[in-house]
Order: C-alpha cells, then structure tokens, then sequence
C-alpha cells in the first residue's frame, strides 16, 4: 500500500486478446464443452472443469505473445459471450423493425460469428435432463 510520501505505482493494463487468442479460446472451449456445459454431477467435477479449462488457457497461451492465466481466459469468455449476446439482440430487433430503410446495428465480426455459433449450440440444446412441457 502507497503511503502518502510515496508516488502512486500505476498498474499496467494488460493487452487485449488477439484474433488469433480469441479464436483458441473459443475452439478450445468448443473441444471441452461436454465438460463445461454440464452441470456438477458424479461424472462433472469441479477438478475436471479447472483441467478443461487449463486446457483451454494452453490452447490459447500456444498462439499468444502474453501467458495468460486460467482465471483470466474464463472471465474473458464469459464477457465476450455476454457481449455477443448483446449485439445479435441489437441485430434482431433492427431486423424485426417495421419500415424502410437500413439497418443501424453493425455486422459481426468473424470473432463474433465463432461466439455466436457457440451461443447457438447452448440455446438449441437447452437444459440437460429438463423436459419439455407440450411433449407430457
């Protein structure tokens, strides 16, 4: 802790992900999503979650010029995935707007349509082991 005599240290922010970070990240997690999908149960431990995800921090440190850390490759996924998640939103509703004219939500970007491919898969699956309703 910085006393009053003493300069303030500025943190230096770490670079962002790369293209080519990004898509290891997601390819990775893609590999292990039948770990990191499913619930905890006896076959689903929290040990074999961590593995999958060191796993994934490998694959993503392979193509890096940065080590990056497992903590900090999970929370990078989960934040891009909120943030895709956004964007098709925007780009839905622009697309179900009545009226001419052009569209003011931005295009995905290939980065963006790998994530969206993955926001896919989870939503058409949907929660293992719950049934449908209609079909009793």
């Amino acid at each position: 802790m910085a006393t009053a005599t003493e300069p303030h240290a500025k943190r230096s922010r770490r670079a962002n992900f790369s293209d080519e970070e990004m898509m290891a990240m997601i390819l990775g997690w893609q590999d292990r999503q039948d770990v990191l999908r499913e619930r905890f149960s006896q076959n689903i431990t929290a040990e074999r979650k961590k593995k999958a995800w060191e796993d994934v921090t490998t694959e993503v440190n392979s193509v890096s010029r940065i080590l990056r850390g497992t903590e900090e490759v999970k929370k990078k996924f989960v934040d891009f995935k909120s943030v895709v998640k956004k964007k098709m939103s925007i780009i839905r509703q622009e697309q179900e707007k009545t009226g001419g004219g052009t569209s003011e939500a931005k295009a995905l970007t290939h980065i963006e349509e790998a994530m969206a491919q993955v926001i896919k898969e989870i939503q058409v699956s949907g929660i293992p082991g719950l049934q449908d309703p209609g079909s009793m």
